[in-house]
C-alpha cells in the first residue's frame, strides 16, 4: 500500500515536530527514516497510523486519509512497533501476544507459525513477555505488530538493543514481508545494518525534509555526506569503504563490497593482459 504524506506540519505546542513534510513511498518499498535524535522521525510514524493527527497537511495511506479516522480503524492498514517495547506488551503469555492482531483485527494465521520460526519464539511461547530480557521483549512485540497482516508495518528502532544475531532475525522478517509486498517503514539509527534491505530513504532535520528518494540515487550525489552531516547522521561504514577503495558503486554490505573489488580486480587484468598483448606485437 502507497504511502503519501503532503505539506505535513506537526507540532507539540508549541514546538514544531514536523514542517511541511513531503514524500511518498510506492506500495512494497521498505524505507528507511533517519535524522539525529528529535528531527521528527517517530512522529512521523505515528502520524502514519493515525495516533497522531497532522496540525496541517494530510496523510493518505492507499487512498484513505488519516483525518477523520480512529486508530482503532487505522490499524488494519498500518501496523505501528513502538520505540519500547514495554509500552506496547501487555498479554500473560508470549502466544496470546503474538495472536492478539490475528484473533482481534484480522491478520493472517499463516504469518504467526513464520514469525514463530523467524524470531525463534517456539520455547517461549508460554513465558510472561515481561519475564523475557529486553531483546526478546522488543522481538515479541515485532512479532505481534507483523502478525497483523497489515499491508504497511512500522517499526520504530527496531533494532535497539538487539544482538548481531537478532538482528539477522529482524532482517529475515524484512525480507519475507517485502517479497509478500508489504511496505515496511523503519525508524533507525541504525544505517549499516538497515540499508541493504531498504529501498528508498528519508533524511529528517529539526522536522524538514534533507532528502527523500530511492537509496541509490542518494548515494550518487556528490552532497550526500553534506546532506548526511546536516541530518546528524554518519556515513554508513560499507559505503565508505567502497569510496576508499574506488569500488565505482556504493555498497551497503560486506558481500557486496567483496564482489565491487573481485571485479575491480578482473577489470584490472584485462586491461593489464590487453596491454602487455599490445606492447608485444
Amino acid at each position: 500500500m502507497k504511502v503519501k504524506y503532503e505539506n505535513v506540519s506537526f507540532n507539540y505546542n508549541p514546538t514544531a515536530a514536523l514542517s511541511n513534510v513531503s514524500c511518498e513511498f510506492d506500495s512494497g518499498k521498505t524505507v528507511v527514516v533517519a535524522g539525529h535524535n528529535g528531527s521528527g522521525k517517530s512522529t512521523f510514524l505515528k502520524l502514519m497510523n493515525g495516533i497522531l493527527k497532522p496540525t496541517e497537511g494530510r496523510v493518505t495511506l492507499g487512498e484513505i486519509g488519516t483525518e477523520g479516522k480512529r486508530t482503532s480503524e487505522l490499524a488494519r492498514l498500518c501496523a505501528l512497533s513502538f520505540q519500547n517495547p514495554d509500552d506496547q506488551l501487555f498479554a500473560q503469555t508470549v502466544k496470546k501476544e503474538l495472536r492478539f492482531g490475528i484473533d482481534n483485527i484480522g491478520g493472517g494465521d499463516g504469518l504467526y507459525d513464520s514469525i514463530v520460526d523467524t524470531f525463534h519464539l517456539s520455547e517461549h511461547l508460554y513465558s510472561n513477555p515481561y519475564a523475557l530480557v529486553y531483546a526478546m521483549r522488543r522481538l515479541v512485540v515485532i512479532g505481534a505488530t507483523a502478525t497483523m497482516g497489515t499491508p504497511i508495518l512500522a517499526l520504530d528502532e527496531p533494532t535497539a538493543g538487539l544482538s548481531i544475531r537478532e538482528k539477522g532475525y529482524l532482517g529475515n522478517l524484512i525480507s519475507f514481508l517485502k517479497a509478500k509486498g508489504t511496505t515496511v517503514v523503519i525508524v533507525t539509527h541504525d544505517l549499516n545494518f538497515l540499508l541493504p534491505y531498504s529501498d528508498e530513504m528519508l533524511l529528517l532535520s529539526h522536522g524538514e525534509v534533507q532528502f527523500s528518494g530511492g537509496r541509490d540515487e542518494f548515494f550518487t550525489r556528490k552532497d550526500a555526506r553534506d546532506v548526511m552531516r546536516r541530518s546528524g547522521i554518519g556515513y554508513p561504514m560499507y559505503a565508505r569503504i567502497s569510496s576508499a577503495l574506488d569500488l565505482g558503486k556504493t555498497a551497503f554490505d560486506a558481500e557486496e563490497i567483496v564482489e565491487g573489488v573481485g571485479k575491480k580486480r578482473a577489470g584490472t587484468t584485462r586491461r593489464t593482459n590487453g596491454q602487455h598483448q599490445l606492447e608485444g606485437a
